[in-house]
């Protein structure tokens, strides 16, 4: 009998994770949290649900609802040995009585714990209750859970997501970079600084915009700034959009979704990266601009001492308001040959041969 995967096929770290799994001969079905496609052995099995789902897909605030009642009658029609939930969304209460009759195991991403508000906390306690394993990407995130609910720790564990990016990384980390740039249309002659990885507002692009534009048209001048928006909010990314269009920088927004080798040349590309995510768990977009030699640019406050301690060189700041002047000194002197360290760092922390083994184990447990 096979266990079941509930997690959204859109996310790399899901897609990977799962075909991971079955290359490493672990039997495991995946229904997609998105569509509601059913697969097994990596292949499209059945669409009937999604098909029956898709007319209530665009109903606002309702189809988080309709969704889970749907997950629920799929359930109802089929066993699995055990069911993994990637990504604890409260909703999942909502079909509490169908869950429990299965061994279940919570995949807690970051969010779908730091940004619950007490209620929601309280109603997910409910869930974890009756989990068999709780797995979460690193440990600071595991002790932060456990502080709160006060129990739960014969239950928890590490599981890292491996980054299937770093492979392509390493394939393309020998292509001229001149060439690189041409493909994705970047400049040639200036210094490459990214901003965030995505369109949501935890990444905090209009702070970014308005303290990169304090610096002066010298320091500018010299800069192309990238905001790769290839996925998350379409409305937020045009609003963030018409921000640049009334700002002096030289910048693109990239709003194709970018796979495989054109996703490692934007990492590869780049000399700069600022992650000012207002929470996050392991980023792993973070990781592979490390792995591709940028000098990163992050908060203090987001929970990455696994990098403290496995040496990582990056540099921190303590509030937003402080990422102007970092940015003028970071840009006065591009050490790149600091950078070098985190090659290794990356690979023993994140790469998938390095982190299949947890999951197998938690599968097979």
């Amino acid at each position: 009998m096979k266990t079941l995967m509930i997690a959204s096929m859109a996310s790399p770290f899901c897609k990977e994770t799962y075909a991971k799994l079955i290359e490493n001969g672990v039997e495991v079905s995946l229904l997609d949290f998105d569509t509601l496609k059913f697969y097994e052995d990596g292949k499209l099995q059945d669409e009937s649900y999604a098909k029956s789902f898709q007319k209530y897909f665009k109903l606002p605030k309702i189809h988080m609802i309709i969704r889970m009642f749907f997950i629920a009658k799929f359930l109802s029609h089929h066993s699995f040995k055990a069911i993994n939930i990637h990504f604890v969304y409260v909703y999942y209460i909502l079909i509490y009585s169908v869950l429990v009759k299965n061994t279940l195991i919570f995949t807690i991403y970051g969010s779908d714990f730091y940004r619950m508000n007490p209620f929601k906390r309280w109603l997910q306690k409910f869930l974890y209750q009756k989990a068999k394993t709780i797995t979460f990407t690193n440990s600071l995130s595991q002790k932060s859970f456990l502080e709160y609910y006060g129990d739960f720790a014969t239950k928890t564990r590490i599981c890292r997501f491996g980054l299937g990016t770093l492979d392509f990384i390493d394939k393309n980390r020998d292509k001229d970079v001149s060439q690189i740039k041409q493909i994705l249309g970047f400049s040639q002659t200036k210094i490459i600084v990214t901003c965030g990885y995505n369109a949501t507002k935890g990444q905090q692009h209009e702070a970014i915009i308005k303290n990169i534009s304090l610096q002066t048209s010298e320091v500018l001048k010299e800069v192309q700034f990238i905001f790769p928006m290839t996925y998350g909010d379409k409305v937020y990314r045009e609003t963030i959009k018409g921000m640049l269009e009334k700002t002096n920088l030289d910048y693109i927004v990239l709003e194709e979704f970018l796979y495989e080798d054109k996703n490692a040349y934007i990492k590869l590309a780049s000399d700069v990266m600022i992650n000012m995510l207002q929470t996050d768990s392991f980023s792993g977009s973070m990781q592979e601009f490390l792995y591709a030699n940028n000098i990163v640019i992050t908060g203090s406050w987001l929970p990455y001492q696994v990098f403290d301690e496995a040496g990582i060189y990056y540099h921190k700041i303590d509030k937003i308001d402080e990422l102007g002047s970092k940015l003028s000194e970071v840009l006065a002197s591009i050490e790149k040959e600091k950078t070098m360290q985190n090659i290794s760092i990356i690979d023993s922390l994140s790469s998938w041969k390095n982190n299949i083994k947890s999951w197998i184990d938690t599968y097979e447990s």
